[in-house]
């Protein structure tokens, strides 16, 4: 039996990783500004947002996402790397948050936001790769 292999576009989920980390920080820095809570606090969201990025494309480059394996293999890997990225994440915004003393509420609720947002834009573009995939070999 031939097991079906994929690749990925390394270029569209490194696009939606930042996109993603763009909009939360944009978000974040907006409902600071607007709503009162000081330079400091946008600020603090601006550079978690930016740390989940880099650690997302360090994460993206060790996964080689452009490789092809079979279709199994990539979804345990890519929830695996998931995991393993934002465990690195939390570990860096530890490190934030002794280094620059910011505050842990905004550091955590702003690590979520971006989270949600990167989530939210690899499934989209693991489901349009998965997609094509399907209609590209008639399963």
């Amino acid at each position: 039996m031939i097991k079906p292999e994929i690749s990925l576009s390394f270029r569209r989920l490194a696009r939606a990783q930042c996109g993603a980390s763009i909009v939360a920080a944009t978000l974040w820095w907006i409902g600071a500004t607007v709503g009162g809570f000081g330079m400091k606090i946008a600020v603090i969201g601006a550079a978690e947002s930016g740390v989940l990025c880099i650690v997302s494309l360090a994460m993206l480059v060790l996964f080689l996402p452009s490789k092809k394996r079979p279709i199994a293999t990539v979804a345990t890997l890519w929830s695996a790397s998931s995991f393993i990225r934002f465990l690195v994440a939390l570990i860096a915004s530890t490190l934030l948050y002794y280094v620059a003393q910011f505050g842990l509420r905004p550091l955590m609720f702003s690590f979520l936001l971006t989270a949600v947002f990167l989530l939210i834009a690899e499934t989209k573009v693991l489901a349009n790769s998965l997609a094509e995939y399907s209609k590209s070999t008639n399963v």
